[in-house]
């Protein structure tokens, strides 16, 4: 979390100081939306080369995804609920071609998103043919990551309009965690109501990882054993993806607040970049809060659902 926060803030310093250099900032979003493309590549490449998580997908997988597509449908709709669907984004994806309008809306966001899924498709099999061995001499994902919030906080560095985005947001700050949280847990629970084989209480642990698959399959393997701790990585890796795969339709769908809610606590670092893509940069801002509170708030949630 710390490296993710400092590249940001060096970033943002960095924008400060070349705030006038307009041509350094035309292309920042082309380059941001390949930046994100990378980075889903370099997802499909681990989890091609990860043959027990491989293994784990068609049984196990299956309840994971159905939890996260649960998180993310759960979040979106207390999001537009209590967030409300402003204006749509503030500024045209950079994906768009300048065309105007809601065809051309919709049609940019369709091909914003098959870009997407073409890079994470592209890695899947790439990283099934070189499994077992390591063709990356460095952990490129993290560092593809640090450099999408460098280039994240380059542009809210030199955005003069930032302070005013924060007093504008008031109360998003707050009620955007707060609906993850909430449409999180009755996404969860609505799933496991309808389908028997997943147990209420496991599922709402799966769901408090809010896309922070790491810490959340730990603290559910010590707690609840190592299927579950499987169900958890494989549900939190499936709403980080799936969330960066379809935000230009989440936007289209629902409005700006829907990228940040669907992606939970990586709103702060992965789907950061697609929150300004899609939603614009003035989200920025809640996205990276809401992000951040989610991650503290992660083994808290998981342990307190699992014990009492």
């Amino acid at each position: 979390m710390l490296p993710v926060l400092f590249a940001m803030l060096a970033g943002m310093i960095a924008g400060y100081f070349l705030r006038h250099h307009s041509r350094l900032f035309a292309v920042l979003d082309p380059l941001t939306a390949w930046i994100i493309r990378l980075l889903l590549f370099l997802l499909g490449l681990g989890i091609g080369r990860d043959e027990a998580l491989l293994r784990g997908v068609p049984g196990l997988g299956l309840k994971g995804f159905i939890l996260a597509v649960a998180s993310i449908l759960g979040s979106i709709a207390a999001a537009r609920i209590l967030v409300g669907k402003p204006d749509g984004p503030a500024q045209h994806s950079a994906d768009s071609d300048g065309a105007t309008g809601p065809v051309a809306g919709r049609w940019a966001a369709v091909r914003g998103s098959l870009a997407a899924a073409a890079a994470f498709s592209l890695g899947l099999p790439i990283g099934f043919a070189v499994r077992g061995i390591n063709p990356l001499p460095v952990d490129a994902a993290a560092l593809t990551l640090y450099a999408l919030m460098f280039l994240v906080g380059l542009g809210a560095g030199a955005d003069p309009t930032a302070l005013s985005m924060i007093r504008r947001h008031g109360r998003r700050l707050v009620l955007l965690p707060f609906s993850v949280v909430i449409g999180t847990a009755a996404g969860c629970l609505g799933a496991a109501l309808l389908w028997p084989a997943l147990p209420v209480r496991e599922s709402l642990a799966v769901g408090a990882g809010f896309g922070y698959y790491s810490l959340s399959s730990l603290v559910i393997k010590e707690l609840s054993g190592g299927d579950w701790a499987a169900v958890a990585l494989l549900s939190n890796i499936s709403r980080e993806i799936l969330t960066l795969l379809a935000a230009p339709l989440l936007v289209q769908a629902a409005g700006p607040a829907a990228v940040p809610a669907a992606g939970g606590a990586t709103s702060m670092d992965t789907t950061l970049g697609a929150t300004i893509q899609s939603s614009g940069r003035e989200w920025a801002v809640p996205a990276l809060f809401s992000g951040i509170v989610l991650t503290i708030f992660v083994p808290f949630a998981v342990t307190a659902i699992l014990t009492f």
